[in-house]
């Protein structure tokens, strides 16, 4: 799926949950009552008060999201 981190960005401040894959692992971003998830490979979730706290802060491997994003596949957009 060709979808931009501009895309990404817009419909992570909508509240949209994007599922993808980095490196043959799953990543997941949610929406909750605690805040806007982020969890990787199916570990913990890391919780930011904004979307945009997310968006500045949440990194794989210590590579932020914004930096990463041409290496990764969308899965699915909820």
């Amino acid at each position: 799926m060709d979808y931009s981190f501009a895309e990404y960005e817009r419909d992570i401040e909508m509240g949209h949950e994007i599922e993808f894959r980095y490196k043959g692992k799953v990543y997941i971003n949610i929406n909750a009552k605690d805040g806007y998830g982020f969890r990787g490979d199916f570990k913990d979730i890391v919780y930011y008060k904004t979307p945009q706290e997310l968006l500045d802060n949440g990194t794989i491997n210590g590579k932020k999201l914004r930096d990463i994003w041409d290496e990764v596949a969308v899965i699915t957009i909820f």
